[in-house]
């Protein structure tokens, strides 16, 4: 007991004076009592040495756990932040919200859709315009234009990425101000630039067309002919050379120039007279050599209603020669010959040419045309039988046409 009490007194931890009694009672440790307390002193004071090591241990691997599981999180929100925090474009039209699916509806021209977004990019849609905003995201957007015309503002900003979709034509933009358009009855795409860089690609050979400010670039896919028209360059600088798809137009100041725009609002306005008079002031040679499809389709008409044949035939001529696989080549084979056959001079000439109308452009817009034409030409030279099988043919496909009557009366002839 007096070990035991000693023990207790030297201050020892109860489970080293339960040690010491245990070898006490077996006889297993034969130093006094003294020494076995400084022994079992020892020994207890490891044994908080080596607890304190386990729980700093213990509190360490707690804290590397924390600081992983903070640095997790704080990772994932500043992940969440970084795709968030520079957000999509917004865009309103006319100050209001858009219409579900992005679709820019026709409106007349007091009400004619403003785009406006939220970098400052700004499309204004012509009257009866359509189109559709296809994507929006934080560096720009993907619009298509359906049918009309636009102008468009795209503000200038580092890493803008602006594409604009017109029929088959793409015009990728970064920061600059121009006006489109696209009309899908007559595949016609027009873009007029007035600041920046676009690039325009689409169904033309010769790769990509760049356009700088000034720069207008006209596309008739019935012609499959693009015309450029450029500044005029200095006059110790030569124009750059074009893809061989692109015809260029260099207009300087005071130079002869004609326009088809121009001459379509003559034929419009009646004045063919004009249109004749400026091309032979510029001279028949260079517009027949040099001028457009619709340059020529325009001359072409203008003489015709000038009672110009011979220069509406020379037109006509050149016309299929130079586009010989535009849609307007086919609308020359037919004008030819309704020439020859308004001529009364030679009915066989008139005949081919409406056949290789026909043939060229089955769906033609003359097709009905032609048709009751030939089935005319055929009965005035006296082949009834061939006049009258056209007769059955036209009121079958045009029961209301226009000779619909005259074909009526063959088909109705013993």
């Amino acid at each position: 007991m007096n070990d035991e009490r000693n023990v207790k007194d030297d201050g020892l931890d109860p489970n080293a004076t339960g040690a010491v009694r245990l070898m006490r009672d077996r006889r297993i440790d034969a130093r006094t009592p003294a020494t076995r307390a400084r022994s079992f002193r020892t020994l207890g004071a490891r044994l908080v040495a080596m607890r304190e090591r386990g729980r700093r241990r213990k509190l360490a691997a707690i804290s590397v756990g924390c600081v992983a599981i903070a640095a997790a999180i704080g990772f994932g929100a500043r992940s969440r932040l970084d795709v968030r925090s520079p957000s999509a474009l917004t865009y309103t039209v006319n100050g209001g919200a858009p219409v579900p699916g992005g679709y820019i509806l026709p409106a007349p021209a007091a009400a004619a859709p403003m785009l406006s977004f939220s970098d400052g990019t700004q499309i204004q849609m012509a009257a009866e315009a359509r189109g559709r905003v296809v994507d929006i995201h934080r560096h720009g957007g993907r619009i298509a234009l359906e049918d009309g015309k636009a102008h468009v503002a795209v503000a200038h900003r580092e890493g803008a990425r602006w594409v604009f979709e017109a029929g088959p034509f793409l015009i990728n933009v970064q920061g600059t101000a121009f006006s489109f358009g696209w009309n899908g009855r007559d595949a016609r795409f027009e873009l007029q630039m007035e600041s920046g860089v676009v690039s325009v690609t689409g169904p033309v050979s010769g790769g990509e067309i760049v356009l700088r400010a000034g720069q207008r670039l006209a596309i008739d896919l019935h012609d499959q002919e693009a015309t450029r028209a450029v500044p005029a360059a200095p006059a110790e600088t030569p124009p750059a050379a074009d893809t061989p798809a692109i015809r260029t137009a260099v207009h300087a100041a005071g130079s002869e120039r004609w326009s088809p725009e121009g001459w379509g609002a003559r034929l419009t306005e009646g004045r063919a007279d004009l249109i004749v008079a400026d091309a032979r002031r510029i001279g028949l040679a260079k517009v027949l050599d040099r001028g457009s499809s619709e340059e020529l389709a325009a001359l072409a008409s203008a003489a015709r209603y000038q009672r110009d044949d011979a220069l509406a035939r020379r037109a006509l001529l050149t016309q299929r020669q130079r586009f010989p696989r535009s849609m307007r080549a086919a609308e020359a084979s037919f004008l030819l010959g309704r020439i020859d056959d308004e001529s009364g001079t030679d009915g066989r000439r008139a005949l081919d040419w409406y056949d290789r109308y026909l043939r060229e452009a089955p769906t033609g817009s003359y097709v009905s045309e032609a048709m009751g034409r030939k089935m005319v030409v055929l009965q005035r030279t006296g082949r009834q039988g061939q006049a009258s099988d056209i007769a059955s043919d036209y009121l079958r496909r045009f029961p209301t046409g226009t000779y619909a009557h005259a074909a009526r009366a063959l088909v109705r002839a013993p």
